[in-house]
């Protein structure tokens, strides 16, 4: 089947006719899917949203005779739906013109970004550089993923007496179990997923980089959970992928960070006036 439910394909045409203005003058260059009304409803305006409806659809939406003709009916209910609105000077009305007027707005915007985007788009050379840099990062410190086990508890003097307990040979993982107020790991010992020390809440992750494999923290570690005994089990180092692997994702950021700042040196350059309203 390809048919569209009509208030969904009304909906969709809504957002793409914004392109289009509104009631298209007669062209005899200009092939049309229909008239309305003495209003010509151009092919090309049927073929903007059928494309536009398959693309959004993600496959879902096929292309074939009954789906054109169902995009035709639908633009065709438009047409008369836009001219009963004229008839009643709707255009006139302020709200309309505003929303008018934003929209276009959006339109115009979607068109310069596109602009942009080709403008800015970084270069082979550009995201070989970037890569190593990030690559390079990631080889200190911060290329380092640690294996650990925690048991917090609220009060200092109770995560002390933790402490002194494990010193005298208690149990960890028994110990976490009954008393740890983590309710993640509590019951698996107090055991954490291997993660780089950034992606831990602070300090805890700086006194991870502190210990060595197999070494328990000489004092209570405190975050804005409570009080943290930490024990390092294991350190790796992250496999960096390889570049074809992750291009795409450093082209993507490149080219955002190209755009925000040639957004920024615009507003830079603009003479802005901000009024506060009385």
């Amino acid at each position: 089947m390809y048919l569209v439910k009509p208030a969904l394909l009304l909906a969709l045409a809504a957002t793409c006719l914004a392109v289009f203005q509104p009631g298209y003058a007669a062209d005899t260059k200009q092939k049309n899917a229909a008239v309305v009304n003495g209003v010509p409803i151009p092919q090309a305006r049927i073929d903007f949203v059928a494309k536009a409806q398959i693309t959004q659809s993600q496959g879902q939406q096929q292309d074939g005779p009954e789906f054109r003709e169902n995009v035709r009916e639908i633009m065709i209910t438009r047409e008369v739906l836009y001219q009963e609105a004229l008839k009643r000077k709707l255009d006139k009305n302020p709200d309309y013109q505003l929303q008018l007027e934003l929209a276009k707005q959006q339109i115009i915007l979607g068109v310069l970004f596109e602009d942009i985007n080709k403008k800015t788009h970084p270069s082979e050379a550009d995201v070989a550089k970037e890569y190593e840099r990030v690559k390079a990062k990631q080889a200190g410190d911060s290329g380092k993923q640690y294996k650990a086990r925690h048991i917090l508890v609220k009060e200092e003097a109770e995560a002390k007496q933790v402490l002194a307990d494990l010193q005298n040979g208690g149990d960890f993982a028994k110990i976490a179990a009954e008393k740890s107020t983590d309710t993640g790991s509590k019951d698996n010992g107090g055991q954490l997923d291997w993660s780089d020390a950034e992606s831990f809440v602070q300090p805890f992750g700086e006194a991870l980089k502190g210990l060595k494999k197999g070494e328990i923290t000489k004092e209570p570690v405190k975050t804005n959970y409570g009080y943290h005994i930490i024990e390092l089990q294991d350190v790796r180092t992250m496999p960096f992928p390889p570049l074809e692997q992750v291009k795409a994702q450093i082209q993507q950021t490149l080219a955002n960070k190209a755009r925000e700042e040639y957004i920024a040196d615009l507003r830079a350059k603009a003479k802005i006036q901000k009024i506060n309203p009385k």
